[in-house]
């Protein structure tokens, strides 16, 4: 399944909603050169107190949303916009990673997009290990087992990812009907006859998405703010979707292959793994973009 750019800049829908309480620039590429040469290390001089889960003692404490440890990758994201290079890009995407507390920290921050994952791992576990039409009388949709692919996922999507709430919870919906979009464009036929592969793809298109749009988002603000253009955002979602997507893979590596029968709260488990490691891997990103 492909990975066609859908971030809209500040067409989304999904700003958050402090971002008119942030001024404009602040953080901004110009300020945070100033910093520079330690790749995000002024991010442990933000304001904040110790964190609560800080998975290693050297990281900072989980930011707040409209925090200052944020404002070394908004100005970062800022300066790639504005024809940094990717390098700048990189140093926003692990100064983002560091700023949120390491991989554990950023994962915390998605409990929705983790829960939406976890439900369609424990689906595709169960296809694998007890046919279509078992796995979906789980969401007491076994009538459409042989019905095309991308309705049932659409209606799996209903049921664990339903329309409303948070700005989480519209990130992790977001993220699985847009990788349901694709599972259309491809038309793979009816549901039942969807490979392990592909579905194992669509959980890396979902997972990967919903990091992307999260990180974008909180690391956007100044630039949405800027002169960033719609094509700036869309470049800045193609790269950094497609670095993601390979650490995905990566971090779901052989969790959930054919013959494994994992409970839900080891799958629940696995998928917060996958969050954490993923995040861990962007947050090493910097030596790789060049």
């Amino acid at each position: 399944m492909g990975t066609s750019s859908s971030y809209g800049g500040p067409a989304s829908g999904l700003v958050p909603d402090w971002v008119d309480d942030v001024e404009p620039g602040a953080g901004g590429g110009e300020d945070d050169s100033n910093q520079g040469g330690n790749d995000g290390s002024d991010t442990e001089t933000s304001n904040g107190s110790e964190g609560e889960n800080s998975g290693e003692a050297q990281q900072p404490p989980v930011a707040a949303a409209a925090g200052g440890a944020l404002s070394y990758p908004r100005g970062q994201f800022t300066r790639f916009t504005n024809g940094g290079g990717n390098k700048s890009l990189g140093r926003a995407l692990k100064g983002y990673v560091k700023a949120a507390g390491g991989g554990a920290g950023a994962a915390r921050r998605m409990p929705h997009s983790t829960r939406v994952a976890s439900g369609i791992a424990g689906l595709a576990s169960a296809v694998a290990n007890e046919g279509a039409e078992a796995a979906l009388a789980r969401f007491n949709l076994q009538e459409l087992a042989g019905r095309p692919a991308a309705e049932v996922l659409e209606a799996v999507a209903e049921v664990i990812c339903p329309d409303g709430g948070t700005i989480d919870e519209s990130i992790a919906r977001d993220a699985m009907l847009e990788a349901i979009a694709e599972v259309a464009e491809d038309d793979p036929g009816a549901f039942d006859e969807l490979s392990m592969d592909q579905l194992d793809e669509f959980l890396c298109d979902v997972i990967t998405r919903s990091v992307v749009t999260k990180v974008l988002n909180e690391i956007g603000t100044n630039a949405l703010h800027g002169s960033a253009s719609d094509a700036d955002f869309r470049e800045a979602e193609r790269i950094t979707r497609d670095f993601t997507q390979g650490r995905v893979r990566d971090a779901l590596g052989s969790r959930f292959d054919v013959g494994s029968r994992p409970t839900q709260t080891e799958i629940d488990r696995s998928i917060s793994e996958v969050y954490t490691d993923t995040f861990d891997m962007l947050g090493a990103v910097l030596e790789t973009m060049q």
